[in-house]
């Protein structure tokens, strides 16, 4: 069964609400989509890698 209207990600999106929506969603994968093309995948652990770097620079 295919899904019509697939909830993507925005490739401009930033980390802090790419990990809202995916909290919001409870799901563990969304696809990238740039101008209306898909151009990848991002999961819960790559949100999670980049608020660990982001952490470094930013919170004490």
């Amino acid at each position: 069964r295919m899904i019509k209207n697939v909830e993507t990600i925005d490739g401009n999106m930033n980390v802090f609400d790419a990990a809202s929506k995916f909290l919001e969603s409870r799901r563990r994968r969304f696809p990238i989509v740039e101008n209306g093309k898909l151009v990848g995948q991002i999961s819960q652990k790559d949100i999670l890698k980049a608020a660990l770097e982001l952490k470094g620079q930013t919170w004490k």
